[in-house]
């Protein structure tokens, strides 16, 4: 999940934060979820693909483009 969501916010161009922002979190939960630290909710989940523009199952590796 984590180098998913790094390689997917990158190619947007946003930031932690803008990503942390626009699915109702912090920059900071981000950083630590695309380390793997910490894994997000099911619903952060489904913001994050949403705002990715990818499927869940893309966005934690279970399908690829």
């Amino acid at each position: 999940l984590g180098q998913q969501m790094t390689a997917l916010r990158k190619k947007k161009g946003l930031s932690q934060a803008d990503l942390g922002k626009a699915v109702g979190t912090t920059g900071d939960i981000i950083g630590r979820n695309e380390r793997d630290e910490v894994k997000p909710s099911i619903e952060v989940a489904v913001k994050l693909a949403d705002t990715l523009e990818v499927s869940l199952d893309y966005l934690v590796g279970l399908t690829s483009l």
